[in-house]
C-alpha cells in the first residue's frame, strides 16, 4: 500500500483549501496508479499543514518574509 506524505504551508495558499486539497489527494493517487498499477482504494495520501510560522527558506522563517505577516 503506497502511502504519501504531503507537507504544505496553507498561508502560501489563495482560496477554499478543502477542494484544493481533494484536487490534490486525487491527482497523487492518480500518479500513483498511473505508474504502479496499484488500486486506488489502497493508495494512502496524508497532508500535513506546516504553519509558516515553522518553516523557514534559507535559515529565514516564511513568517518574517515581507507580505507574509500575520
Amino acid at each position: 500500500m503506497p502511502i504519501v506524505n504531503l507537507d504544505i504551508v496553507p498561508e502560501l495558499m489563495d482560496g477554499d483549501r478543502g477542494p484544493q486539497y481533494l484536487q490534490i489527494a486525487q491527482g497523487v493517487t492518480d500518479a500513483i496508479v498511473a505508474s504502479t498499477s496499484a488500486p486506488a482504494e489502497s493508495d494512502h495520501v496524508l497532508i500535513n499543514e506546516v504553519s509558516f510560522e515553522k518553516y523557514a527558506v534559507g535559515g529565514v522563517m516564511l513568517s518574517n518574509r515581507t507580505g507574509m505577516e500575520s
